[in-house]
């Protein structure tokens, strides 16, 4: 079998492929040798290009004549590829962090597999509202531009809680200014929660609230890219006051037989500490397992029968259980709350069992949002 591979760039997350063709490779490692699939791996830039993309998927699926093809992209750039993928009947998995609205009109052979970062945020926003009825939201323009928002606050709201102030900062480090968030929070002693949705940004926000607030008792609930590793303070958040938690797609210190056998190859490939996009890879090997031994029990299967095969399926991965979704082709696992620990280390609170998650996935698919819709077209810390 050959596997086409289109992966991006990043400046925000500059190893971001790297880590996806680690934990893909570590995965199909475990395959036996007659077995393991060729790989062709080419790059889509920032995954904003849609002639770009179509035309490295031209040359693996015509050319190399790749078997199937993975993109590290999102909507609306991918859609590009549907009619190709169509009129091949090859197998597209379509792969990235989630910060977007999954589409909720499948496509026959695509398979969805994201992070759901913003399924997370709406658990998160729920969960803010456990202990608050007033808080802020705090992103920035950049991060702002995708569905993270509208998921923290509508899991919030749908709880009967309301947002108080919304902080929107600038995204170049060096012009970020905590005002008017300051103020606020100042003249409104009853607000001591915030919903924070930054990426590259984080490490700042971090350590200016320390700084404006260096003794005061503050609740952040923030996206999960806040608690990946080049997101956080060097040398943590100085406040001890401030309580730092989320909902992740992936942790590292989850004891499951998949994340153990993750974290250990990854860290004996690379000498570097796992993270969430290797534990993407990881899983989507496992799904191209799952794939390869349908295939090998019913060769004489087209690509739609195999792919029924794999659907309401559930495959032990990195993440924990993964399920694709037979209505949607959405690719789902459990959910972890966690907590900022000293030194930077993650505590797992609770697991948010599978049968939770797709409950919250029907809430969203059930309830999209209304009326005008904007966003960036590339994925999540691809830019």
């Amino acid at each position: 079998m050959k596997i086409g591979v289109l992966l991006p760039n990043s400046t925000t997350y500059p190893l971001i492929s790297h880590n996806f063709m680690t934990g893909l490779k570590g995965s199909l490692a475990e395959l036996a040798t007659a077995l393991s699939p060729e790989l062709l791996t080419a790059s889509i830039g920032f995954g904003t290009d849609g002639v770009l993309m179509l035309k490295e998927a031209e040359i693996m699926l015509l050319d190399e004549k790749a078997d199937l093809l993975i993109v590290f992209a999102d909507h609306p750039t991918i859609e590009c590829l549907f009619p190709l993928i169509n009129a091949l009947k090859k197998l597209l998995i379509v792969v990235n962090s989630g910060a977007k609205y999954p589409p909720v009109k499948k496509q026959p052979f695509v398979i969805y597999h994201t992070l759901n970062y913003a399924l997370h945020c709406r658990l998160i926003g729920k969960n803010a509202a456990k202990v608050s009825s007033k808080a802020v939201v705090a992103t920035s323009y950049y991060d702002g531009g995708y569905s993270l928002c509208h998921a923290i606050t509508k899991g919030y709201a749908d709880e009967g809680s309301s947002v108080a102030f919304n902080f929107v900062s600038k995204f170049n480090a060096a012009e970020f200014d905590m005002e008017p968030l300051t103020s606020f929070l100042t003249s409104n002693h009853d607000v001591r929660h915030i919903m924070a949705v930054y990426s590259d940004l984080s490490p700042v926000f971090y350590e200016r609230l320390a700084i404006e607030f260096p003794a005061i008792p503050l609740n952040i609930f923030v996206n999960p890219a806040m608690l990946e590793e080049l997101h956080l303070p060097e040398y943590g958040i100085t406040n001890k006051e401030i309580v730092v938690s989320s909902y992740l797609p992936w942790a590292a210190q989850s004891a499951t037989s998949g994340n153990v056998a993750y974290c250990n190859a990854f860290k004996s490939k690379t000498g570097r500490a796992p993270d969430a996009i290797g534990a993407l890879g990881w899983d989507t090997g496992a799904l191209i397992i799952k794939y390869i031994t349908v295939s090998l029990e019913n060769s004489l299967f087209n690509t739609k029968q195999l792919l029924n095969e794999l659907l309401d399926a559930k495959i032990e991965g990195a993440k924990g259980t993964i399920y694709i979704d037979g209505n949607t082709h959405q690719v789902f696992s459990p959910a972890y709350q966690v907590k900022l620990g000293a030194g930077n280390q993650l505590i797992i609170q609770d697991t948010v069992p599978l049968i939770e998650v797709l409950r919250e996935w029907t809430e969203i698919y059930d309830d999209p949002p209304q009326g005008l819709v904007s966003g960036w077209i590339n994925t999540y810390m691809c830019s």
